[in-house]
């Protein structure tokens, strides 16, 4: 009957929607963590070690959150080399606490990150090897762990892309650390509205959203370009009630190629939850700066908030 009552309560624990993901950044979660085909930022380290080599960059990110209805505390640090050579590189910290009255749920991950691209980063490759500390006082679950997530992203034409991600291949049998997979979908309106609407050519390039190169030398943008649309799907595999799924959908748009506006809707079926979420940003040439919120339509007490800042070096 304990361990029933433990399994029960840590699945009430997991079933919030910061808690399906090692770490969910203040980009990814204002669009509801439908991101895994477009993740450029450092958080690809966790949601989808492939997108490391999407950018080629030296960066720095310091993010943080907070569940403001379970007083939840995320941190997280981390630096890429995606630079130096074809080998992308990524090391991570969260650090993930959550009080009750004297006692405390304490978790540590640390993650490294490598990706590599083929075909000219057509198709890329990433893997993330990961150490999990858990001291959980509340249910007396203590964990020393290691896993490893495998993720795969491809770039195709039109500025259409598609990635599938595991995680947590090698088994731990705790709820904290489940054996999950996530796909997703992403397309760049602005190549994709020239086929249909015409476009400009664009002498300078542009950059997406995201960070990434929407068109290079005399590509054709079409009028919806600096808009990507992204689909998400994660299922979480193994719980107490069998496979479980989360399905979200995000818009993200660019504006004055500087501020990037972000909205997402997202469906939980294990805690059926309908969550809606919205962010903006500052992106210039060595900085970037984000914020999320992120609010339960079903439980409106279920609320999160998220920032971060970015550090990209000139070497």
């Amino acid at each position: 009957m304990a361990r029933c009552t433990i399994v029960l309560v840590v699945t009430a624990v997991a079933a919030l929607p910061a808690a399906a993901q090692d770490f969910v950044g203040a980009r990814a979660l204002a669009l509801g963590e439908a991101y895994r085909a477009n993740a450029s930022g450092n958080d690809a380290i966790y949601l989808n070690p492939a997108g490391l080599v999407m950018l080629a960059r030296y960066a720095g990110e310091l993010h943080y959150q907070i569940d403001l209805e379970a007083e939840q505390h995320q941190l997280d640090l981390s630096v890429v080399d995606s630079k130096t050579s074809e080998l992308a590189a990524g090391i991570g910290y969260t650090f993930d606490g959550q009080q009750f009255t004297k006692r405390a749920s304490i978790q540590h991950t640390a993650t490294l990150a490598l990706a590599y691209p083929f075909f000219g980063r057509a198709l890329n490759v990433g893997t993330g090897l990961k150490y999990v500390n858990v001291s959980d006082a509340i249910l007396g679950n203590y964990l020393n762990a290691l896993s490893a997530d495998v993720g795969v992203l491809a770039a195709l034409p039109f500025g259409v892309s598609l990635a599938g991600v595991g995680y947590n291949l090698i088994p731990i049998k705790s709820a904290r650390v489940p054996l999950a997979s996530g796909f997703g979908a992403s397309v760049d309106l602005g190549p994709l509205s020239a086929l249909v609407f015409g476009g400009a050519p664009s002498p300078g390039g542009r950059m997406s959203a995201g960070g990434l190169p929407s068109a290079r030398g005399m590509e054709l943008m079409g009028p919806l370009s600096g808009l990507t649309l992204e689909f998400d799907w994660y299922l979480e595999f193994l719980t107490l009630y069998g496979m479980q799924s989360r399905v979200s959908t995000g818009l993200e748009y660019l504006l004055f190629e500087v501020v990037p506006l972000r909205a997402a809707w997202l469906y939980d079926q294990q805690s059926d939850e309908h969550v809606l979420s919205a962010g903006a940003g500052f992106i210039v040439p060595y900085f970037g700066l984000d914020v999320a919120y992120q609010q339960s339509v079903t439980a409106p007490e279920h609320r999160a908030f998220a920032t971060s800042i970015k550090l990209f070096l000139p070497l």
